[in-house]
C-alpha cells in the first residue's frame, strides 16, 4: 500500500480524504475535520455508503469514483449546512486495479455567499443606475415642456411612470388641452422610443375609410383599391406606438375589430382571412364622456374597460391659470424665432389674458400669441391689439374690481361653485350635469365634494 507521510496531508488547506479500493476511509487531514465538523475517529474505518446512510453527506464522490474508474467532481452538502466542491481520484496498482481514492475538498460555502452577494449588488446597482436613469430623463422631459402647475405635475409624474409599461391609456380632457403632447411624451419616455409614433384622429377620416385606414386592406376587397393591398395604421405602429385621438368617433364595427386587436394583438385587414400578429402599443383620448357614451349605448363597455386600464385626466387651461404666463412666454419665443421677430408683450396685457377662460385651453392660447406677433403694429403688444372678444369676455366678468375682487383663484372658485350648483340643480344628478359642464363625471364629483355641494340637498331644498 501507498505511504503518504501525515505532514504532506495535514500542510494541506483544503480537506483529503483517502479511501481503499473498498471505499474504506484511512485517512483524513485536520482541514477535513474543520469543514466537516467531525473528529478523524468517526470517520476512520468507516466505509462511504455507511457515512452516506448516517446522513454526515449527501453523496459520496469515492463511491463514484470507484464505479466510473476515473476522476469525478461533484458539489456535497454537508449535514453542518456547509456546501464542499469534491474532486475524487483513482491510483492503480500495477494489475490496473484501483488501490486508493484520493478525496480533494473545497468549502465554497463563503464563495456562494460572496456570489450572491455579488449578485445582489449587481442588481442594486441596475436598479439605480435605472431609476438615475429615470430621474435625468424626467429632468429633461420636464425641461421641455411648460408645468407650473401641481395638477399638472401630477399629471407629468403619472404619464412617466405609465410610459415605463405597455398598459392601455385613455386620455381625457377638453379638445386643446394637450393630450397629444402627453402622448408623445409617454410614447419617448417609454421603450418604444425608437419606434413609430402615429397619431390618428378619428373624428377625421370618413366613416367609410375608417376601417381600412386603420387595419388595412387585402387585394381586391374593394373597388379601386391598391393590387397588392395596403398595411393599416397598426402595422405601421409596429413596435411603436399608435395614437388614437377622439377613440368616441369610432363607428360600432371598428370598436369591435379595436377590442379583438386590444385582446390579442391581431388583426385581419379588410377582405383577409388571415390574422397578423402586432406589436403595438395602444394610447388613445377623447374629449367626450365615454362613460356617458356608452349608458347611451353609442360605445362598447367592454371596449371602454379595456381602454380605460390607466385614464389620465388633464385639466383644462382655466383650472390652471398660474401656468399661462409661462405659456405665453414660451409661446412668443416659439413665434419670434419663427417670423424672426423680437415682439414684447407687456405686463398689463398677461394680466388681461389670465382672467380670460380660453375655451380652446392651450391650442387656443398658442394661436392667439401667433395671431398677435403677427398683426401688433409695434413691438410691444399692448391691450389694445387683444382681440374684442377677450376685451368684452373681460370687461364683464371683472367690472370695476377692488380689493380681493382681484383674487383670480378666489373669484374662478366662486364662478365655479355658482355654475355647478345650478347645473345640479336644473339637470338633477352629477352625471346629467357634467356633459354641459364639459368636464368628466368624477370630475364633477370631486369639484362638488370640495365646496361641500350636495345633490341631495339641493333636491331638498328645491322641493
Amino acid at each position: 500500500m501507498v505511504t503518504i507521510p501525515n505532514a504532506i496531508i495535514d500542510s494541506s488547506y483544503d480537506g483529503l480524504w483517502i479511501c481503499d479500493h473498498e471505499g474504506k476511509v484511512i485517512r483524513i487531514n485536520s482541514a477535513s475535520e474543520k469543514i466537516n465538523g467531525i473528529k478523524a475517529g468517526q470517520v476512520l474505518g468507516k466505509k462511504m455508503d455507511d457515512l452516506v446512510r448516517e446522513g454526515l453527506i449527501d453523496r459520496s464522490v469515492t463511491l463514484e469514483v470507484l464505479k466510473a474508474r476515473t476522476a469525478i467532481t461533484i458539489i456535497q452538502k454537508l449535514r453542518n449546512g456547509k456546501q464542499i466542491l469534491v474532486t475524487g481520484n483513482p491510483f492503480f496498482d500495477d494489475q490496473g486495479e484501483i488501490s486508493l481514492v484520493v478525496v480533494n475538498e473545497r468549502d465554497i460555502t463563503e464563495l456562494d455567499s460572496l456570489r450572491n452577494e455579488l449578485e445582489e449588488s449587481r442588481a442594486l446597482a441596475r436598479r439605480y443606475r435605472m431609476e438615475l436613469s429615470q430621474i435625468i430623463s424626467k429632468k429633461d422631459f420636464l425641461s421641455q415642456m411648460v408645468i407650473r402647475n401641481e395638477s399638472m405635475h401630477q399629471v407629468f409624474d403619472r404619464a412617466i411612470k405609465v410610459a415605463q409599461v405597455d398598459s392601455t391609456v385613455v386620455m381625457k380632457g377638453e379638445s386643446g388641452v394637450g393630450k397629444g403632447l402627453f402622448a408623445r411624451l409617454i410614447h419617448r419616455a417609454s421603450k418604444r422610443k425608437d419606434g413609430p409614433f402615429i397619431l390618428v384622429d378619428c373624428g377625421a377620416i370618413p366613416e367609410s375609410l375608417i376601417e381600412s385606414e386603420l387595419f388595412g386592406y387585402e387585394d381586391g376587397a374593394f373597388t379601386g383599391a391598391r393590387t397588392k393591398g395596403k398595411p393599416g395604421h397598426f402595422e405601421i405602429a409596429e413596435g411603436g406606438t399608435l395614437f388614437l385621438d377622439e377613440v368616441g368617433d369610432l363607428p360600432l364595427n371598428v370598436q369591435v375589430k379595436l377590442l379583438r386587436f386590444l385582446e390579442g394583438n391581431e388583426v385581419v385587414r379588410v377582405g383577409g382571412t388571415s390574422t397578423r400578429k402586432i406589436n403595438t402599443r395602444v394610447i388613445s383620448a377623447s374629449n367626450q364622456d365615454l362613460e356617458e357614451m356608452v349608458a347611451q349605448g353609442r360605445f362598447r363597455k367592454d371596449l371602454f374597460f379595456r381602454l380605460n386600464v390607466i385614464p389620465l385626466y388633464i385639466p383644462p387651461l382655466r383650472e390652471r391659470t398660474d401656468e399661462i404666463p409661462a405659456l405665453i412666454n414660451f409661446f412668443l419665443k416659439q413665434c419670434n424665432d419663427k417670423f424672426s421677430t423680437n415682439k414684447l408683450i407687456l405686463p398689463r396685457t398677461v394680466d388681461r389674458l389670465c382672467r380670460y377662460s380660453f375655451p380652446g385651453n392651450i391650442r387656443e392660447l398658442a394661436n392667439l400669441v401667433e395671431q398677435l406677433v403677427v398683426l401688433a403694429p409695434g413691438k410691444h403688444i399692448d391691450l389694445k391689439d387683444l382681440p374684442s372678444h377677450i376685451l368684452r369676455n373681460e370687461s364683464k366678468a371683472n367690472p370695476d374690481l377692488s380689493g380681493d375682487e382681484w383674487n383670480l383663484p378666489k373669484a374662478v372658485a366662486k364662478l365655479e361653485k355658482e355654475m355647478i350648483f345650478r347645473a345640479l340643480k336644473v339637470y338633477g344628478s352629477q352625471r346629467k350635469a357634467a356633459g354641459p359642464l364639459s368636464i368628466d363625471q368624477s370630475t364633477l364629483a370631486r369639484k362638488a365634494k370640495r365646496y361641500g355641494i350636495r345633490i341631495d340637498a339641493i333636491m331638498h331644498n328645491d322641493s
